[in-house]
């Protein structure tokens, strides 16, 4: 391609580039919507603002907790209760629909002295029949309020506030805060309640009951373990701390209940897609965003680019070093030659040893000066050989170069004990 038809082929794309920027600048302007999805959706799956991921991967890396497992199911035909060791129901959402069947399931598992922890802002009414006298009044008065400071009563946390501002579509706007009301939780008897956490107003916001022999935990506002509010700092030492609380064992999170499954579906809700969410196609999903659009044209245009500039070879081709040969292997096989000839049988003995345990070292990283027991075990285990047969093998180095005179049967003999092994060695 000559000098002129590259200037042409540049300035064309330049062109393109001023274009295509003007357009969607002049396009920008008339839109004023926000492509994230802000559907409060809770699952651990979601990586949105609104999803539950980071506290998924908190979950799994802090090291409290053993085993994890994700719930699809009603809790009666999925729970799981393990006698020897403290398991954990774990539940954020927006709401929880539990219902009353898996509800009863639930309070048996935490009464058998097992642990809950659920953080949603409407709890089952069935759930508050069971730990309280008077379901209706265990809430205080809501709080209307785009920000809040949280804190715990524990020792260890006092003197820390975490602030919480509730986003949406990108500004920070008023939410409605879900308190409980201490004072009107009338527990059965044996059952005992404590205060855990509040806002900077006191309004208890985070409790733990004595249910039976375990414990359940309730917080009345899932919004603080959302991705958005654990992309901060507060956000993510206030989750921290949250489960600090919780004793360890095995997490099994929720994420069936944070969705109804067990009304009517026969309505039009739903057009099909499973959860009523809309899906668009990858491309559509860039065309909407004019920040991958720009990446998906900027990347387009430097590939024909480098293909038209860069597609031919620039420099001629580096024939491929040839690889030194290992040249050990007949340096012994040589002079293992040159001792046979000479009927220098002793020293051949001690080569033959020399070479055993060094494709011992190469190939089963075994190193030891000191043939033991225990050395014969890792051989034996990494070579899936006999021990008796190592051990034979090497008896038989001793007693040879322990011999004043060694018979070529009893060299043939060691030889053939020797190739067995390399035959027959994993």
């Amino acid at each position: 391609m000559g000098k002129w038809g590259k200037i042409a082929i540049i300035g064309g794309v330049v062109l393109i580039l001023v274009a295509l920027l003007y357009y969607f600048s002049f396009r920008q302007k008339e839109e004023t919507y926000i492509t994230d999805n802000w559907n409060m959706t809770y699952d651990p799956a979601d990586k949105g603002p609104y999803g539950t991921y980071m506290l998924k991967e908190l979950l799994d890396t802090t090291g409290l907790f053993g085993n994890f497992l994700e719930l699809d199911d009603n809790l009666e035909e999925i729970l799981e209760d393990n006698s020897k060791a403290n398991d954990i129901y774990f539940f954020v959402g927006g709401e929880n629909y539990l219902s009353e069947e898996s509800t009863e399931y639930l309070m048996d598992f935490i009464r058998a002295g097992n642990t809950g922890f659920i953080s949603t802002e409407e709890f089952p009414h069935a759930l508050l029949n069971l730990i309280c006298l008077d379901p209706d009044d265990v809430f205080a008065e809501e709080v209307i309020d785009s920000s809040q400071y949280f804190k715990f009563y524990h020792s260890n946390f006092q003197g820390k506030r975490y602030k919480f501002d509730f986003v949406h579509n990108n500004k920070v706007q008023q939410k409605t805060w879900d308190y409980f009301d201490v004072d009107a939780f009338a527990l059965y008897d044996g059952d005992k309640l404590s205060s855990l956490g509040s806002n900077n107003h006191d309004q208890i916001n985070f409790i733990k009951i004595r249910y039976g022999i375990g414990y359940l935990f309730l917080h009345s506002n899932p919004y603080v373990f959302a991705n958005i509010s654990m992309m901060k700092r507060d956000g993510f030492q206030y989750a921290e701390n949250v489960l600090k609380h919780v004793p360890p064992g095995r997490v099994q999170w929720d994420k069936y209940n944070i969705r109804r499954h067990y009304e009517d579906s026969s309505g039009d809700n739903d057009s099909g897609g499973g959860d009523g969410e809309k899906r668009e196609s990858i491309l559509q999903f860039i065309m909407n965003n004019p920040p991958l659009l720009w990446a998906f044209l900027i990347l387009l245009i430097g590939a024909v680019l480098y293909g038209l500039f860069k597609g031919k070879r620039m420099q001629k081709m580096v024939p491929a070093s040839e690889s030194k040969e290992n040249m050990s292997l007949q340096y012994i096989n040589t002079l293992s030659s040159l001792y046979l000839q000479e009927k220098k049988h002793n020293k051949l003995i001690k080569l033959k040893e020399k070479t055993f345990l060094n494709f011992i070292a190469e190939r089963y990283y075994i190193h030891s000066n000191k043939l033991d027991d225990k050395f014969f075990t890792k051989v034996a285990k990494k070579s899936h050989i006999p021990k008796d047969v190592i051990i034979d093998i090497f008896n038989t180095f001793k007693e040879l170069e322990r011999s004043i005179e060694v018979s070529d049967n009893g060299l043939i003999a060691l030889h053939q004990k020797i190739e067995n092994f390399y035959k027959n060695c994993r």
